[in-house]
């Protein structure tokens, strides 16, 4: 960080402020304070580049908004070690929008509007990212969703401003199904679907997989976000007659699920699990995970990988979550693509800096997968690789329970509905320059 803005923080805030990027947690009542406080003080200089990182830190999405920032902070501490953007330091606040649309979209107009931030990054959870990100679509204010993953978001609920860096569960249900379908002789198909955007777009997008595949719904059962009763969720799926079990439930509500399921159960049926992140297993490693959908392990044999990990562990080895997973990594590739697009356009303005995100690509070995990776001008989705894995549980190293069984090239396991996207044009989305 900038000496003189070190100096003035540690004032105002009355505590050192370690490393080169400081981040700010930003309430309703101070927030607008403080992001003033830093505009005057750097009036007479370069004024900072701010990145807002949108995510909700409570509920069940805590540790996945917690991951996501730490990715961030790796991609934006890179760029300010070596002098910043177009000479201005980079700045990350992070904002709690809660897991209320309604209040999500309230924070994000005040993001823009009171404290003039330049671009918003995070969400993890899809219904936050359609609000907030409609709203930045208002202002011009580009939004980096780095980790929620509705197929809605490239379809329904794009927009030009919005770039969408998770797979969808529309791309792990792909190749699941295949994966689980392939080799049985019924193919009986039940949904368990969360009852909230993701869960219906996720269910939605893989019914026709499950055809596709020769399989056959049988009937869904749909569970309140908050899962009150997952003991009766499993009582009605047993009650199903059913090969697989093709479910799409988010956050911690996996953990809470699984801890009540009977191994025979796993053991009779397939279950298929649309998306597990790192911060669903590695917490909780005697729950079982059958069959799930991943894009990056930090024990995976590609490039870059392993020197990942040790930078992560080097800076938070001594936390919870002392192994990054593909959330932490989607996140800083994420940052670091809107940061090498501002960097290649030359300026902060939002239609230069779109341009150049829709060009946004990685080699396979650029992106640690095994497969590059390219953003669709189209949907504004990055295609990337797929991995198949299942959970071998081990308590006394949580960390090497995962199991990599397969990976599918970003071809394979295209959403096709993204080819139907329509996205804003550039005349109909205002300039906004930070």
């Amino acid at each position: 960080m900038h000496t003189t803005m070190k100096k003035f923080l540690q004032r105002i805030f009355g505590f050192p402020l370690a490393g080169l990027m400081a981040v700010f947690i930003l309430n309703q009542n101070t927030g607008s304070y403080q992001l003033a406080i830093i505009g005057n003080a750097f009036a007479a200089e370069n004024p900072p580049i701010i990145i807002a990182h949108v995510a909700p830190t409570t509920g069940r999405f805590a540790l996945h908004a917690e991951s996501d920032r730490r990715g961030a902070e790796m991609a934006i501490d890179e760029f300010n070690a070596r002098g910043g953007l177009l000479g201005r330091e980079i700045v990350l606040v992070s904002r709690n929008p809660t897991l209320d649309a309604g209040q999500a979209s309230r924070v994000a107009e005040d993001l823009i509007t009171q404290n003039k931030v330049g671009f918003m990054l995070g969400a993890i959870d899809s219904g936050v990212a359609a609000g907030m990100s409609a709203v930045c679509q208002k202002y011009g204010v580009i939004f980096i969703n780095t980790n929620s993953s509705a197929p809605s978001e490239s379809v329904e609920n794009a927009h030009r401003t919005k770039f969408v860096f998770d797979a969808s569960a529309a791309n792990f249900n792909h190749a699941l199904l295949k994966y689980a379908l392939a080799n049985r002789k019924s193919k009986r198909v039940l949904l368990l679907t969360e009852d909230d955007a993701w869960g219906h777009s996720s269910a939605a997008a893989s019914r026709r997989y499950i055809s596709e595949y020769g399989g056959t719904v049988v009937g869904e059962v749909v569970v309140p976000a908050a899962l009150p009763d997952p003991a009766g969720v499993i009582r009605q799926v047993a009650a199903l007659p059913a090969d697989v079990v093709a479910l799409n439930i988010s956050g911690d509500n996996q953990i809470r699920l699984f801890a009540q399921i009977d191994p025979k159960m796993l053991e009779r049926q397939s279950w298929v699990v649309g998306e597990v992140d790192w911060e669903e297993l590695y917490p909780a490693p005697g729950t079982p995970r059958p069959l799930y959908g991943i894009t990056w392990a930090w024990n995976l044999d590609t490039p870059g990988t392993s020197e990942f990990v040790a930078r992560y562990r080097d800076r938070y080895g001594h936390t919870r979550l002392d192994y990054p997973g593909d959330v932490t990594h989607a996140s800083y590739f994420a940052t670091k693509a809107l940061l090498a697009a501002i960097e290649r356009a030359g300026t902060t303005d939002n239609h230069a800096v779109i341009r150049q995100l829709e060009k946004t690509g990685w080699t396979a070995k650029e992106r640690m997968q095994n497969h590059p990776a390219y953003m669709d001008p189209v949907s504004h989705h990055l295609q990337q690789t797929i991995y198949i894995a299942t959970w071998h549980s081990r308590v006394d190293r949580p960390e090497l329970s995962q199991v990599i069984l397969g990976y599918d090239a970003p071809e394979k396991v295209r959403y096709e509905q993204e080819r139907t996207t329509r996205l804003e044009s550039f005349a109909d989305t205002p300039h906004y320059a930070p």
